[in-house]
Parts: structure tokens; C-alpha cells; sequence
């Protein structure tokens, strides 16, 4: 057999269909979904009364479907959280990344490296439907999309939405992203009932940024002048989707309708929904019934939540700032990561009072809290702390009240002479459990330095204990405040806390600026 070397261009051929090969093969791998997104684009839909929970209406209500850019609505909520938090203001800027920057229209375009108010963030999702900014918040939150994610399906178990998992904060295809109407509709309600003054946001029409205009996907909004909202999306494999909301003549009810072949059609059948109805809404308050419970509340044994844990835990309520910032504030000041406590405080420690001397109930109380505690220990550490713990034996808290049912809780008197010795201490002054017993310092965050001042019976208290020491203390109130609640044998209690110290020498001489004041305070750093 006789060797017959290639002329040039035959071996140049080759070497370009090979190269062609080769970089298909690759591209085909690189383009693989980390999970394959099947054709979901069929119809389902369900009215429910947000305020009795009764289901007016539903086809295929827990059929599998892809969100798309309805997963937006989480998006929001979980920034909704910060806010309320005091975590961001609608002022914070917040920088694009190069992953943000990258994402595929829709989007506001903005270039790696550009910053962009929370504000703007939030009207150029709930108009323009911003891939891009959906990115950005969830960066700015949990450092990466990822990890944000995560967040989502926690805070989505967490509200009783059992068949949905979150597997980015814009939508965008992928098949591990799935949720159903009926879990979709317990958001619209949820995002009304626990973030009342943020909701205004999605009657947002037309929104201006950089000299552009735009206006809102939702082509419902403001149909028979009750649509209020919330969310549109559209994926190939999904179809058309859009959860919504009615309210007109003290009714409101909540709409989600997916898989339409065309936004025409998704929108003709929603006023056909709202029409129906709308009238056969309860009048009145919300009902007990209707109430979603809100993430991270403990004492509801009738809604638990399992959330799979592979190697760290998920968190769903805001801390004062999320993990990897205070790693990296941490870094940056040669912070150590072991937990500490510091007694800056000369105040002595009271000795435990007789326990079966009939004391009254709130005496009793005081005593109990006095008994020193030993703080839980996680099982390993978080790196993105956000809030309370969730395991798969978690238990929620029981559902807020009908907005605007609920009075303030009234202060709890302390003992004023019971094993102590001391002299009455005035009436109304809440109960001062900073130095009874051991502090807590479970849900601290290594390297955070944190100026604790006392602890009241209820959540209003503890805000004002913080109020008066930044009124006493010049430059206090430079330092974000927080109540930090908790649990002794039953009873309820709110931790008043400033945070935002450098170091420890900031947080003790603070301490000392407080003594001077005549208060106790403990200086920690978690």
C-alpha cells in the first residue's frame, strides 16, 4: 500500500473541520443546563380570597410549571426583608457585577463596575422585568446568585410554598426552577400582608432612568380599577405567565395564571378571572385563615419546614449584615474569628430569687430569667447569616394577626426588691435582662462587635430603651439599632442591641460612655 501525503489544502480542510468539531463539542458542553428544562407550556390557574384563604377558582393548581420572571416576586420579597430590616435604604447603591452585567434581555444594561439605587433596582423589575438587577440585588445581599437562591426556597418553604425551589433571582430558564400557581398565589398574598408599604411598588406603570422610559409589562394593571399588580413572565418552555392581585370594595383576591401561548391570551383570560371573580370576595377583615405565616417566627407547630442541607444552613430572616460582608470587614481589620463576650460593665449581677415564696407572676418571671442559660451551638458554621436558623424539624410562628387588630404590648414591671436588695425600680421600666444570667450569643456573627444595652417584654421596649440611650449618649445613634428577640421557658422577650463597631476597644469604651450614663451594657463580639 503506497503513503500518499495531503496536498495543503486538503490537509487545511481537515485541520478546519476538526477545529469546527472541536469547538461545537465544547460549546455543547459548556451550554448544558445544570438541568434540562422540559416543555411545561400548559395552562394552569388559581383564584384565591386573600382574606379568607378560600380558593375561588383553580385548574392544575399543583402542576409542575416554570415561574420565569414571576420569580422576581421573590426576589423583591427577600429584598423587602432587608429593608424593613434596616439592613438597605432606597437610597443604598449597589454595584454591578460582571456576571450581572452579562445576563441576556431583558435587562437595563447597565456596565460592570455602575452602581444603581435600591429604588431604581426595584421599579426596573416590576416594569421592565430587569434580568440584570435581579442579579445585582441578589449580589448585594448574598454575594452571589447562588447562594441567594438558596434564600429564596428557604424563605418560599418557609410560607407553606412546598413544591417550589428558586435556582436563580431573574427566572431565566433552568429545570431545576419549578414552582406551582398554588405556591405562587400564597406569595401575592404574602408579599401584601408582610410588606404593606413596600407594595406600592408593583402599581408602578412607567419608570424613567438615564433618559429612557419604561413602562410596565402588566397590561392588566388597573383593569375594572381594581388589578394592582404584581408580576409577568414569559420562557419558551413556560409560555406566559402572571400572578396578580384585585382589591375594590373592601375585597381582594390574588391571580396566577400560567402557560399561555401568547400574552394576549394570558391577559384576556385574567380579566375574565377578575370579572368572575372579584364579586364573590369576602368583605370585612382578613380572616385568621388567610394569614401566611411570616419566615423565621417560632411557635407555630402546625407548619414545619424541611429544606435539604447539604453542607450549610439556610437562613431567612435579615441580620444586620449578611455573613461574607463581616468576613470581609472581618479581613480587612485583622478581626479574629473567635467568639468572645465582654462584661464592659461594672453592674452587678443579681442573685437568683427564691423560687416558691409566692411571687407574682411577673416576679416569677424575673426569676426564672435570672438562671444563667447555656447558648446553642450550630452544627457548623453559616456564611451567609441572615437571620433564623431553619432545620428540617423548624417550626414557623403562628400567623400575624388581621392588619391593624393587634395593640402594643403592655411593659411588664420589674421586681423591685425581691433577692436583690436593690430600691423600686419605676413603674413601667421594662425588665433589664442584660446581666440575669449568661448572654445568648447564638445567630452572632464572627468579628461582628455589637453593644448590647438590655432587654424588655416586648418588641416596642426594647426600641425604646434603644431611643433613649442614642438620645443620652452623643454619637449612639451613629450605630444601626436592632432587636434581637428570644425565648425563656415560655416567655417572650426583646434583646436591644447596636452594632457597627470596629473593634473591641469602640464597643468597651461606648460600654464606659454608657455607664457614665448611668446604664449597663455588655460589648460582644460573635
Amino acid at each position: 500500500m503506497t503513503f500518499q501525503a495531503m496536498t495543503p489544502w486538503r490537509a487545511s480542510f481537515v485541520r478546519a473541520i476538526a477545529a469546527i468539531a472541536l469547538v461545537l463539542g465544547l460549546s455543547l458542553h459548556l451550554a448544558a443546563p445544570a438541568h434540562a428544562i422540559e416543555n411545561l407550556r400548559k395552562y394552569a390557574g388559581i383564584v384565591v380570597d386573600a382574606k379568607s384563604g378560600e380558593v375561588l377558582y383553580e385548574e392544575a393548581g399543583d402542576s409542575k410549571r416554570y415561574p420565569a420572571s414571576v420569580a422576581k416576586v421573590m426576589t423583591l420579597y427577600v429584598l423587602f426583608q432587608e429593608l424593613s430590616a434596616g439592613n438597605l435604604s432606597l437610597s443604598t447603591k449597589m454595584t454591578v457585577s460582571k456576571h450581572a452585567a452579562s445576563a441576556v434581555p431583558t435587562k437595563l444594561g447597565l456596565r460592570a463596575g455602575s452602581t444603581i439605587a435600591v429604588e431604581d433596582a426595584i421599579k426596573s423589575l416590576v416594569t421592565l422585568s430587569a434580568n440584570d438587577m435581579a442579579r445585582v440585588i441578589a449580589e448585594h445581599i448574598s454575594g452571589t446568585e447562588s447562594k441567594f437562591a438558596e434564600r429564596m426556597t428557604a424563605t418560599a418553604r418557609a410560607m407553606g410554598m412546598r413544591n417550589t425551589t428558586y435556582r436563580n433571582a431573574s427566572g431565566l430558564p433552568d429545570g431545576g426552577q419549578v414552582t406551582t400557581v398554588r405556591d405562587q398565589a400564597i406569595l401575592g398574598i404574602a408579599i401584601y400582608q408582610h410588606f404593606p408599604q413596600y407594595y406600592e411598588f408593583f402599581q408602578t406603570t412607567a419608570f424613567r432612568y438615564n433618559g429612557k422610559t419604561y413602562g410596565n409589562h402588566n397590561r392588566v394593571l388597573g383593569y375594572m380599577g381594581a388589578v394592582d399588580g404584581i408580576k409577568t413572565g414569559y420562557i419558551n418552555a413556560a409560555g406566559s405567565n402572571l400572578l396578580t392581585a384585585a382589591r375594590k370594595d373592601n375585597r381582594h383576591i390574588v391571580i396566577v395564571a400560567f402557560g399561555f401561548n401568547s400574552a394576549g391570551a394570558r391577559d384576556e383570560k385574567v380579566r375574565q378571572l377578575v370579572a368572575n371573580y372579584l364579586p364573590k370576595g369576602r368583605r370585612g377583615d382578613y380572616l385568621q385563615t388567610a394569614m401566611v405565616p411570616q419566615p423565621g417566627r417560632q411557635g407555630n407547630s402546625n407548619v414545619q419546614v424541611a429544606v435539604a442541607q447539604p453542607t450549610q444552613p439556610v437562613f431567612v430572616m435579615p441580620m444586620p449584615l449578611p455573613g461574607f460582608r463581616l468576613a470581609e470587614l472581618a479581613a480587612a481589620q485583622n478581626g479574629t474569628a473567635q467568639p468572645q463576650v465582654v462584661v464592659a460593665s461594672a453592674a452587678p449581677v443579681p442573685a437568683a430569687a427564691p423560687a416558691d415564696i409566692g411571687l407574682q407572676p411577673a416576679v416569677q418571671a424575673a426569676a426564672v430569667l435570672a438562671a444563667p442559660t447555656q447558648a446553642p451551638t450550630p452544627a457548623y458554621p453559616s456564611q451567609d447569616i441572615i437571620g433564623a436558623w431553619l432545620s428540617d424539624t423548624y417550626n414557623l410562628g403562628a400567623p400575624p394577626a388581621a392588619l391593624g387588630s393587634t395593640r402594643p404590648s403592655a411593659p411588664l414591671a420589674p421586681p423591685s426588691d425581691v433577692g436583690t436588695g436593690a430600691a423600686p425600680a419605676p413603674a413601667e421600666q421594662p425588665i433589664d435582662l442584660m446581666t440575669s444570667g449568661t448572654v445568648d450569643t447564638a445567630g452572632l456573627v464572627n468579628g461582628a462587635w455589637i453593644v448590647q444595652i438590655g432587654a424588655g417584654p416586648s418588641e416596642d421596649s426594647a426600641r425604646s430603651m434603644l431611643s433613649d440611650a442614642a438620645g443620652k449618649v452623643g454619637g449612639l445613634g451613629d450605630f444601626r439599632s436592632y432587636v434581637e428577640r428570644f425565648e425563656k421557658n415560655g416567655q417572650v422577650f426583646y434583646r436591644a442591641r447596636f452594632v457597627g463597631f470596629g473593634d473591641r476597644d469602640d464597643a468597651t469604651a461606648m460600654c464606659n460612655r454608657l455607664k457614665d450614663a448611668n446604664m449597663a451594657c455588655l460589648a460582644m463580639q460573635g
